[in-house]
């Protein structure tokens, strides 16, 4: 079956602790050579942890924003390009994914890869409140 994304590998925190799993992960990520996003987005700025030189927030609580409960591709707000990769993580319920109809969803713990013009994601519907999420925005590899 040909996923939507890839897994980079799996990561569980040792420490709860936002700055250090932000910094974990972003480290992950450039481990892979993956370069970030140079757009301007602040709205990222009151997430727990958040670094906008390298376009990647940690979130400890889901908000509750009908926008992202919603099918889309990020920038169909207007915020960013839209043509760029997205390094997606979670605790629980990660990030669900839709390509040709077909919904995916990946374990808790894995970071993936995705295109962001290759499918939709969403919140899922039943997700927690309380749960730890990371998203980067990278640049087409």
């Amino acid at each position: 079956m040909n996923l939507p994304y890839k897994v980079l590998g799996v990561y569980k925190p040792k420490i709860w602790n936002a700055r250090k799993i932000g910094n974990d992960l972003t480290k992950i990520t450039k481990d892979f050579g993956l370069v970030p996003l140079r757009d301007k987005d602040s709205r990222y700025e009151k997430a727990s942890w958040h670094d906008s030189k390298l376009h990647a927030h940690l979130r400890r609580r889901t908000l509750i924003k009908p926008e992202g409960a919603q099918w889309h591709q990020d920038g169909d707000f207007g915020h960013v390009t839209m043509r760029h990769f997205l390094v997606l993580w979670s605790t629980n319920t990660p990030t669900e994914l839709k390509a040709n109809g077909v919904i995916y969803q990946p374990k808790p713990f894995e970071i993936i890869l995705v295109d962001n013009l290759a499918c939709f994601h969403r919140r899922p519907p039943d997700a927690p409140r309380k749960r730890w999420f990371f998203r980067q925005r990278v640049h087409i590899i």
